[in-house]
């Protein structure tokens, strides 16, 4: 039968780990050839000075000493810990374990503190591993959001060009459509408002308007004039209409209105006086006289006068001539032949 004490003296000489065992008064008392090797200890001072002396002539070993003092002093509580070693230069890190040692007790005399055991291991490998691990992640960490910034700042020029595409697209739909001087919808538009209103059924008026005097004052004061002439009346005849109503300028000094829910010449005679009186009121500082023109205009009803858009507009223009020839007020021209609609 193996003796007990030679059964622990065998194990602590092989055990990987090291051990170490103080005294109450912090002198090393014992410890296994793991700990020789780990701490640098010296069997021949051993037992000879306190821990602190024998252990940590480094400065940098005071965390590692504080933790043995923490289980001398606090012999309730069993503590664990990393903890950083330093021995000629070069850092290891130990995982302690450090427990209080109690005499046998006995019928004269109780278990009392008689010392503190230290238990051991080398984790600088896990340590470093596990430094690397967060560096590691840390740099990942770093290059996805400098990936995810990329990406964002790339999304964002993305949205940035899709909506200055977007907006040149409607730019150019909008262009393709409406009038650049006036903004007013041009002709293309204008005869696909007038094909949904037929398509509609109505009733409705169509307005053939030109202006007279206006190619006088574009060839006396220049075209800039002009165009300001035109952005003029275009103003005045949107303001001349109701809600509903639809404006064009059909080119030139050509302008074209579709008057919304009329059915008699003499429910679109007020919108028209409106438009003469104001299109013929003078423009420019102070109303000058030099920039005065007049408007003539045609009036075409749906479905009388016309029931396609095409017969809708000659009509229109024709009656828009008929009053240019005559007294400049509005003309309705007859109901056209089954030839015209």
């Amino acid at each position: 039968m193996v003796e007990p004490d030679i059964l622990f003296t065998r194990i602590l000489e092989f055990m990987q780990g090291g051990a170490l065992a103080l005294d109450r008064r912090g002198h090393v008392r014992a410890f296994n050839p793991a700990a020789e090797r780990m701490l640098g200890l010296s069997p021949a001072r051993a037992g000879e000075s306190p821990f602190a002396t024998v252990l940590f002539d480094d400065p940098a070993n005071d965390d590692f000493a504080q933790a043995l003092l923490d289980a001398v002093y606090d012999a309730d509580t069993c503590h664990s810990r990393d903890i950083a070693y330093y021995r000629d230069g070069q850092r290891a890190w130990f995982n302690m374990i450090t427990s209080t040692l109690w005499s046998q007790p006995t019928h004269d005399d109780p278990a009392r503190k008689v010392g503190v055991v230290a238990l051991f291991i080398d984790i600088t490998e896990r340590k470093i591993a596990t430094a690397e691990l967060r560096r590691a992640n840390e740099e990942l960490e770093r290059r996805v959001q400098e990936r995810t910034q990329q990406l964002a700042e790339a999304n964002l020029k993305l949205q940035r060009e899709i909506a200055e595409r977007v907006r040149a697209q409607e730019q150019i739909a909008h262009l393709a459509e409406h009038d650049v001087l006036t903004t007013l919808p041009n002709r293309r538009r204008f005869e696909r408002r007038l094909a949904a209103a037929v398509e509609a059924g109505g009733p409705f008026a169509v307005l053939y308007l030109d202006l007279d005097g206006f190619k006088a004052i574009n060839d006396t004061h220049g075209h800039d004039t002009g165009d300001g002439l035109l952005q003029g009346v275009a103003n005045r005849l949107k303001a001349c209409l109701r809600e509903g109503d639809t404006l064009a300028r059909l080119g030139g000094d050509e302008f074209a209105v579709i008057l919304k829910s009329v059915r008699t010449e003499a429910e679109a005679e007020p919108v028209v006086a409106r438009i003469i009186d104001h299109v013929g009121a003078p423009y420019g500082a102070d109303g000058d006289p030099e920039l005065k023109i007049s408007v003539s205009v045609g009036i075409a009803l749906y479905p009388q006068t016309g029931r396609t858009p095409r017969a809708l507009l000659q009509a229109a223009d024709r009656a828009m001539y008929e009053a240019k020839r005559g007294s400049r007020q509005p003309v309705r021209p007859p109901a056209p032949d089954s030839k015209e609609v």
